[in-house]
């Protein structure tokens, strides 16, 4: 009973907020990359939100939010001195209508373009996630890897984590074949929070995705290609600055 109450309550609010660009929804999502996929112990994990209505939606790191509005006190040291920490996730994905404008780094710097739209096979696997009975769908990225999503019927919205969207239902769960990468939805809740792109500071507009994949590609050959002549050090000034570039150079795990 609660939860017919619940989507009947958010069906409203989806009519109500139709024509602006207040949210109806807030999901938020863990994401767990295994950046390097011949060290499958190290594991990255961070968070982001899902905000939309029925036309628009956002998917973001509040970490980052913060850092590019200002807002955040968390410093690294460098060689030119205290800067404020760089979030985990940087990227966020705007959806406005059939549109997803993706916004992904490279180095320091931010690419903006258009995502091509994923196309999706339904299959006959299902479950329950989180109360809500759920199907699989799996789709092969336009870079060519395979994921598998689980949405709900129950929840009736073309939404889902990153580009994960244009499913029946809002899509609860994200993985890849290998595994590398795993996205599963953590709470769902009511917002009237203002749906916006994240203001970057001089993001660079792509003229397609494949500028941004070989400038992505030239980056991981060649780290400081995109980073300018910035070192990083540790608490007692020990230059960190090598071992980041070799971390960067074994990243073959992306989510694109």
């Amino acid at each position: 009973m609660t939860k017919f109450i619940y989507l009947l309550s958010l069906s409203n609010f989806f009519w109500t907020y139709s024509q602006n660009n207040k949210a109806v929804m807030e999901i938020n999502y863990e994401t767990k990359i295994i950046s390097d996929s011949l060290n499958k112990d190290k594991v990255d994990i961070y968070t982001s939100t899902l905000l939309c209505n029925n036309k628009q939606s956002v998917y973001f790191s509040r970490e980052a939010k913060a850092f590019y509005n200002g807002t955040s006190s968390q410093t690294i040291s460098t060689s030119f001195g205290a800067i404020l920490k760089y979030p985990k996730s940087v990227a966020s994905i705007y959806k406005e209508n059939e549109t997803l404008t993706a916004s992904l780094p490279v180095g320091k710097y931010i690419f903006t373009f258009e995502e091509p739209t994923l196309k999706w096979e339904i299959l006959n696997d299902m479950k329950t996630i989180k109360g809500f009975k759920t199907r699989l769908a799996k789709t092969i990225t336009d870079t060519g890897d395979t994921f598998f999503a689980w949405f709900t019927p129950d929840i009736p919205i073309t939404e889902g984590p990153f580009r994960f969207k244009g499913l029946s239902g809002l899509v609860l769960e994200v993985y890849n074949a290998s595994k590398t990468i795993e996205i599963y939805a953590t709470d769902i809740k009511k917002s009237e929070e203002i749906i916006e792109p994240l203001h970057y500071r001089g993001d660079i507009k792509a003229k397609s995705k494949k500028q941004f994949l070989e400038a992505r590609k030239n980056y991981s050959e060649n780290p400081s290609m995109y980073n300018g002549n910035l070192k990083i050090v540790d608490e007692n000034g020990n230059d960190k600055t090598k071992l980041l570039t070799e971390r960067i150079k074994k990243i073959n795990t992306f989510l694109d």
